[in-house]
């Protein structure tokens, strides 16, 4: 990331910018508008979100008045059986010329197009990066896919699509010439940055986790959790996501997909402790720790939250005596702490790294080494509907893909809407044979030819 500031700094002085669409107006969202309308070198075309008048609303409250902005809608494409990888890629995407005309002639007018059509985003010329800020796996089949098929690149703070169809997506975009990329700012892109620092120094990585910064119940649900939601400002299903661990599994798992970390456990650890424990709770059973295994992805309940950690060793005696004197501990296992990670508000570093080095920032190194799996929130009776992540359903667990596989273990980034064709008990993974899916087409049309083209 050093220097990217410096270039930011050149390219306002030649009055160019990095010029973005984003996608989704929720928390991150919305806080993306209105830092990036505030950053050097960064220009907002573009929104795109469900709902347009919610959407126009919160233009309005961030100070962009109606002159500025030109509002344009369709009909919902998520759920068209008609549009199909084959439609959309190699085709410039699903906008007819004329929509095209109308958007880039409102963008050349300097107004902002405002639009609930995800598809709209990638067909304005003058767009550079497509943001894809929504949190639905389903919504980002769409953005990402489209956005490549138009020559744009794609950074995501939708780990949930990039969990479930990430090799996918970025198979496509290596093949037509684009970059897709997981943002930084979230616990993942965090993380690998210390994934990289210590890997590029030849440290053994023992393991690589998060902070969680409230307690694990697998049976929360947006009903149990709205008040404390309203408190700190979030949605109810978020906070769900979160205080279930569903979030953590997710977030765990697209690290485990960009460095081939693993879980040791199906569900991971997840222990309580605080940073000045984590040395010794995350290492090998036999040296009394809690690991199986070295190379481990994982979360910690306590102090550590905001931030993320890694537990590293080396076998070389001169350098242990170097981080001995450094008074980093006296091994063999040692210690890397971030204590902080800054969500959306670090997306424009990936944003502006895309643009410069077409570089991403953390993206699936081949096919997925980690899935998050369906588990049961209550006893579930056939007929039922699944709501997805952060509902009153289910909830995820990471697992290695291998084993996911083998079982035929139903992927929660598939799992909101399908239709139970049997009762499950509480806390009893679900399978794909479990399930009528209702998911949408494209989504999973993805996901079978991810299945069929990686070993994982």
């Amino acid at each position: 990331m050093l220097g990217l500031n410096n270039k930011l700094d050149s390219l306002q002085r030649e009055g160019k910018s990095i010029n973005v669409a984003i996608a989704g107006v929720g928390q991150m969202g919305k806080g993306l508008i209105s830092h990036m309308r505030d950053l050097k070198g960064f220009k907002v075309l573009a929104v795109a979100n469900r709902d347009i008048e919610r959407t126009a609303k919160i233009a309005g409250d961030l100070g962009i008045k109606k002159s500025e902005v030109f509002v344009t809608g369709s009909e919902d494409k998520i759920s068209d059986k008609n549009i199909t990888i084959e439609k959309i890629i190699g085709k410039s995407g699903v906008v007819n010329e004329n929509i095209k005309k109308q958007l880039n002639r409102a963008v050349k007018e300097g107004k902002i197009i405002i639009t609930n059509d995800l598809f709209y985003l990638s067909a304005i010329e003058d767009v550079d990066v497509v943001l894809d800020a929504t949190g639905s796996p389903a919504a980002g089949a769409y953005i990402t896919l489209n956005s490549i098929a138009c020559k744009k690149n794609v950074v995501s703070l939708n780990v949930e699509a990039d969990i479930t169809i990430g090799p996918i997506l970025k198979n496509f975009a290596d093949r037509y010439g684009s970059v897709y990329t997981v943002s930084a700012g979230d616990e993942p892109g965090a993380l690998k940055e210390l994934y990289d620092f210590s890997d590029a120094l030849g440290l053994e990585v023992i393991a690589a986790g998060k902070g969680k910064n409230n307690p694990l119940d697998r049976y929360a649900n947006p009903t149990t959790l709205a008040e404390y939601a309203a408190a700190k400002g979030s949605s109810a299903r978020m906070m769900t996501s979160f205080v279930d661990g569903t979030k953590s599994m997710i977030e765990m798992a697209c690290v485990s997909n960009a460095t081939g970390l693993v879980p040791d456990c199906r569900g991971m650890h997840g222990p309580k402790a605080n940073v000045s424990d984590l040395v010794e709770i995350f290492k090998l059973k036999k040296d009394g720790g809690i690991l199986e295994k070295k190379g481990v992805v994982d979360f910690a309940i306590g102090d550590i939250a905001p931030g993320v950690f890694l537990v590293y060793t080396t076998g070389n005696e001169i350098i242990k005596k170097d981080l001995k004197y450094l008074q980093l501990g006296e091994g063999p296992n040692y210690l890397l702490y971030r204590p902080y990670h800054l969500t959306s508000i670090e997306t424009p570093l990936s944003v502006a790294r895309v643009y410069f080095y077409n570089e991403p920032t953390i993206v699936p190194k081949g096919g997925l080494v980690s899935d998050v799996i369906t588990a049961a929130k209550k006893d579930l009776k056939a007929g039922e509907v699944i709501d997805g992540i952060g509902g009153y359903t289910v909830y995820g667990l990471i697992e290695l893909y291998k084993n996911a596989k083998e079982e035929s273990l139903l992927p929660i980034g598939l799992a909101e809407g399908s239709t139970l064709k049997r009762d499950i008990k509480k806390d009893q993974t679900i399978k794909y044979d479990d399930v009528e899916f209702s998911c949408a087409p494209l989504l999973l049309e993805l996901r079978n030819l991810q299945d069929k083209s990686f070993l994982g």
